[in-house]
């Protein structure tokens, strides 16, 4: 985390309303490495989170393929091609591409199903520094700030701060 994102997270901690950080941020009670592993926690309730990653494996296993011969030629090459890397799901041009081969994201369609493998869990700490939703046919998620895992030893340096 740059500076700047560990001072965001340190103001979101100070005036979080969670009875579990305010407990581990307590003086009498403060825990920095319970309250790593806490925000470093999915989010509950859940936050939908567009993936920056989504692995092809998981695109691939997500649609079904039963309609695939129903493609015209020219979206099966499309979809090919978005099997060969890990993709970027908080790109508009990148969900729009999902749709573009397998139509609208509607219920129970495959488009929507590629889109939920293109979800994760937010984290407690993800959903502090906050973000942006953005949807795509029935699905919405969220474009984070930040991604990653907060070290207990920047939380703690960066609590330390005044």
């Amino acid at each position: 985390m740059t500076p700047a994102e560990l001072q965001t997270l340190v103001t979101a901690l100070r005036a979080s309303a969670d009875a579990n950080i305010i407990n581990m941020l307590a003086p009498a009670t403060r825990n920095d490495n319970a309250l790593a592993e806490y925000i470093n926690g999915k989010a509950n309730p859940v936050v939908k989170a567009w993936r920056t990653s989504l692995p092809t494996n998981d695109a691939d296993d997500a649609p079904d393929y039963s309609t695939y011969d129903s493609l015209v030629p020219g979206k099966r090459d499309s979809w090919n091609l978005f099997l060969r890397t890990n993709r970027d799901l908080t790109r508009t041009k990148v969900r729009k591409w999902i749709t573009d081969v397998w139509g609208n994201a509607t219920a129970n369609s495959n488009a929507e199903a590629i889109l939920l493998a293109g979800t994760e869990n937010a984290t407690r700490a993800e959903v502090l520094m906050g973000g942006t939703d953005a949807t795509t046919g029935t699905v919405t998620a969220s474009k984070r700030n930040w991604v990653g895992t907060v070290g207990v030893t920047e939380l703690s340096g960066a609590l330390n701060k005044p």
